[in-house]
């Protein structure tokens, strides 16, 4: 087997690999931290698979093919623990899989940000905005929200942070904007409208809350959707994000 899974005690020492993946770093560098549940493999050459609990897949280093032929019959083809979505922006790994029927291949938009915010988004006056807290956590509902990339709530209390809107009226969860990944350096932001409240603009206005909260804390927000997701592109662009890359995403169907 040309990948073996490393213990948890040992995560720190492939930082550096976590650092020098260029599909994305703050996924890889949140395992190896221990900010973030996830496993890590090493085939004890130069190549690390970075595997985080919300199921992105990084690879990191010298990639050959059986590493990515191991990757294919070990983790792509069976059933896994978790859904495995191996994100790349190498050729050679993405050619290797593609033509492949059983495999979906897709593409995801990366972004970065200046530090630099521009003018406030405007809130609807039918909503509060809460920071997100041991009281008001578990009103928080959808598909990305803070479970998604955190497998303990309260290590997200500890470690993550986020806002969310309410409505005013009847207190009800409208939507949620949180650290879907972090890093010393980076944050990731992952953003959840109830389908009721969409189009009030709350999206932009808690990505807004986050890039400001992130830059506070001296570190970079980070942003990437599926290619085909405009409604995350045009709030991406509204709060000063902008694109650097496009990687691709492959998963089993």
């Amino acid at each position: 087997m040309a990948l073996r899974k490393i213990d948890k005690s040992k995560y720190t020492e492939y930082l550096k690999y976590a650092r020098g993946c260029t599909a994305n770093r703050v996924y890889p560098v949140s395992i190896a931290t221990g900010s973030q549940d996830g496993d890590i493999y090493f085939d004890g050459k130069g190549c690390v698979l970075f595997w985080h609990y919300c199921g992105f897949v990084y690879i990191s280093g010298d990639v050959s093919e059986d590493v990515i032929e191991e990757v294919y019959r070990s983790f792509l083809v069976p059933d896994t623990e978790r859904r495995f979505l191996l994100i790349t922006d190498s050729k050679f790994v993405s050619d290797y899989y593609s033509g492949i029927d059983m495999l979906r291949v897709d593409k995801r938009i990366e972004y970065t940000h200046s530090g630099i915010l521009e003018k406030q988004p405007e809130l609807d006056d039918g909503f509060v905005i809460e920071r997100i807290t041991s009281d008001n956590i578990r009103v928080i509902q959808g598909r990305i929200t803070p479970s998604f990339s955190w497998k303990d709530r309260d290590v997200f209390l500890q470690d993550g942070f986020g806002f969310m809107a309410r409505s005013k009226e009847d207190g009800s969860f409208a939507a949620v904007a949180f650290s879907s990944a972090v890093s010393p350096e980076e944050v990731d932001i992952g953003v959840e409208t109830a389908e009721t409240y969409r189009h009030h603009g709350l999206a932009s206005y808690l990505a807004y809350k986050m890039c400001e909260e992130i830059i506070r804390q001296g570190r970079r927000p980070v942003w990437a959707h599926a290619e085909t997701n405009t409604g995350s592109q045009k709030t991406a662009l509204s709060v000063g994000f902008k694109p650097i890359g496009i990687n691709t995403v492959i998963q089993k169907k």
